[in-house]
């Protein structure tokens, strides 16, 4: 089972670097057909439909990627994005919070700074009212 996850995640990643979100989804659909606990198909569906402007669709993809891995700190920035997008800032600030949290905790320093510009963004675009 190990090696058919890594297969698939490289086919899906593949898919997503070449911009083929409607193929990489209906990959990802197979996956999640096969093995629906895992989390990387649901962060990579999320992956997908925001890059597709889903961005509804995108929050409940991240949510449930978090579900399955709630140190997933990826899918809690890119689902604080998705919350922006949809002009949560409130929700965005939140979660982008935990994956400042989650990046610093691993000393990913580079991930870390990604997520302390993008609070301050949301930061500047609540006292502009926006």
């Amino acid at each position: 089972m190990e090696e058919i996850l890594k297969e698939y995640n490289l086919i899906i990643k593949n898919k997503i670097s070449l911009g083929n979100f409607n193929s990489a989804i209906a990959s990802i659909q197979k996956l999640l057909n096969y093995a629906p606990k895992t989390d990387f198909g649901y962060y990579y569906l999320g992956v997908c439909n925001f890059a597709l402007e889903k961005y509804k669709q995108s929050v409940t993809d991240y949510a449930q990627a978090i579900k399955l891995n709630p140190t997933n700190a990826k899918a809690y920035f890119n689902l604080g994005v998705s919350y922006y997008m949809l002009k949560y800032n409130d929700y965005a600030l939140i979660n982008i919070g935990k994956a400042l949290f989650l990046f610093s905790k691993a000393k990913e320093l580079d991930k870390k700074e990604r997520c302390i510009e993008a609070l301050r963004l949301i930061e500047s675009d609540n006292e502009l009212g926006i």
